[in-house]
């Protein structure tokens, strides 16, 4: 009797620790899924980009995503949220893709490169062919600073590139790219946004299973 109130008392005490020690939600959006989008993003001409996610708390957790914003003309800002476990869970594999996209008249949810909204719209770049006679998209100078935001690096997309995308898009199917440069296991994703991916971020602890270890050997 002894051992199951000890074993009850304990339990309860890292329930109410795992949710002491998760950040305050203060000022903080939930974002149950992406039709959430729209409520939160108010600039026209927006697309929203995943960057980082990740949970809170040892037996309740809590997740959170991050988020590049880039509205209009040249606005970036960073939005943390607070998700669903199901939302969270669902866009593990999209990581460094845009989820959304907003424009005067539409709503996109389909997850595919960040900056699918702007290739190959003249208001924003053209095409042209560089020195090995490639058909590549370029921003014009007045937005010369998005490959940083979007996180492209140095990649830049190409005809082949553009049309691919728009035959997954046309299937309702998400898009990684000609050679799956974009998501987790992407080269692109992972030079341009190498903080998801150090070594301490993608150890994972079960401390559940830890708890019942402890139980075991003590009792």
């Amino acid at each position: 009797m002894y051992k199951f109130f000890l074993y009850l008392m304990l339990t309860i005490l890292y329930l109410g620790l795992a949710k002491a020690l998760s950040p305050s939600e203060i000022g903080v959006h939930y974002l149950q899924n992406e039709k959430v989008f729209s409520k939160l993003i108010k600039g026209e001409k927006s697309t929203v980009i995943l960057v980082d996610t990740h949970a809170t708390g040892f037996l309740i957790k809590t997740y959170y995503q991050k988020y590049r914003v880039i509205s209009g003309y040249d606005t970036v800002e960073d939005l943390i949220v607070r998700t669903s476990k199901e939302f969270a869970r669902k866009n593990l594999d999209n990581i460094g893709l845009s989820l959304y996209r907003k424009t005067e008249s539409k709503e996109e949810f389909l997850p595919l490169p960040p900056g699918s909204f702007y290739i190959g719209n003249r208001e924003f770049g053209s095409w042209y062919t560089n020195k090995k006679g490639r058909t590549v998209w370029r921003f014009h100078r007045a937005f010369k600073n998005f490959p940083k935001y979007l996180g492209w690096g140095n990649f830049r997309p190409d005809e082949n590139f553009f049309q691919e995308m728009r035959s997954s898009m046309a299937l309702n199917k998400p898009f990684y790219g000609t050679n799956n440069e974009f998501g987790p296991l992407g080269t692109v994703t992972q030079k341009n946004f190498p903080h998801f991916f150090k070594d301490e971020r993608m150890k994972k602890v079960d401390m559940k299973a830890l708890l019942l270890e402890y139980f075991k050997e003590n009792f």
